[in-house]
């Protein structure tokens, strides 16, 4: 399968223009040997996926800055002062990548977006079988109780390792002991 060809059966799934986020990469989805696989994103995004597609796969250098950009403009939660830059997640997520130095695709169960499961509107696994399908990874590296059950419920290539939640318990160190160990591996 080419790129041409993957990008069109993902918008046969998610439409075009689409507001879902079914993954993030640097570059072709197709090179990727390892899925880092949450349960659903949790910040919003009013950025068309397409946005930061093109010839080369995903551009994830834009897609970083416009992430960074809409979490900053977002208003925060009642009760809080703060918000960081990046989330607790994507901060560990990429630090496991870099670590890795390795091409890893980072999707989830389902590819709406929403701050807590229960506000999770449409819950279409069909982007992440595509994905699953299609470029047939190895390994998936589940993260949090909630992706590991959705995964234990799916016939799924590959190995599949779950590891806590990427938002809590994750040090620098710990992170790129995962990244390393991954690049060990592959």
């Amino acid at each position: 399968m080419n790129l041409e060809d993957f990008s069109a059966g993902l918008a046969e799934l998610i439409g075009r223009p689409s507001r879902l986020r079914p993954f993030v990469c640097d570059g072709s989805p197709l090179k990727c040997l390892v899925f880092i696989v949450g349960h659903n994103p949790a910040t919003a995004s009013d950025r068309d996926f397409w946005e930061d597609w093109g010839p080369d796969g995903f551009d994830k250098e834009s897609w970083m800055a416009a992430y960074i950009e809409e979490r900053a403009n977002q208003p925060l939660k009642p009760g809080k002062s703060y918000r960081p830059r990046i989330s607790p997640s994507r901060r560990v997520i990429d630090q496991v990548v870099a670590a890795a130095g390795m091409p890893i695709l980072e999707t989830n169960i389902y590819a709406g977006t929403s701050p807590d499961m229960r506000s999770l509107g449409e819950r279409d696994i069909a982007p992440f079988y595509y994905l699953v399908e299609t470029i047939k990874p190895n390994l998936l590296i589940t993260h949090g109780k909630d992706a590991k059950e959705a995964a234990d419920r799916l016939v799924l290539p590959g190995e599949i390792i779950s590891v806590p939640h990427f938002s809590r318990g994750w040090s620098k160190e710990k992170a790129i002991e995962l990244g390393r160990a991954l690049r060990a591996r592959f």
